[in-house]
């Protein structure tokens, strides 16, 4: 479990840029942990100027988790997954 009780994140979220996260990151980590199923993976989200994000790639779901240096193939089910999942729970996303 990771702080505050919760489970650790399942997939890497990487920010752009990583100085501008959102203040409810662990909300927005759950909601993609959601969209992976209990899979393992790596998503991008892209601050655009307009202050929503935009999800730029996504890989295929994993039944492990990977190395930070692995190289995972890219899913566009994936990337649409997580976009839907974070637009119907009221994200600003692109």
């Amino acid at each position: 479990m990771g702080s505050e009780g919760l489970p650790a994140p399942r997939v890497a979220v990487e920010w752009v840029p990583g100085e501008q996260r959102p203040d409810d990151l662990d909300r927005w980590q759950r909601v993609v942990d959601s969209a992976y199923a209990g899979g393992y993976g790596r998503v991008r989200l892209v601050r655009q100027t307009s202050g929503s994000w935009k999800v730029t790639s996504a890989t295929t779901m994993m039944p492990r988790q990977t190395s930070e240096g692995e190289t995972l193939p890219m899913s566009k089910a994936m990337r649409e997954a997580v976009r839907a999942a974070l637009r119907a729970r009221g994200f600003p996303i692109l």
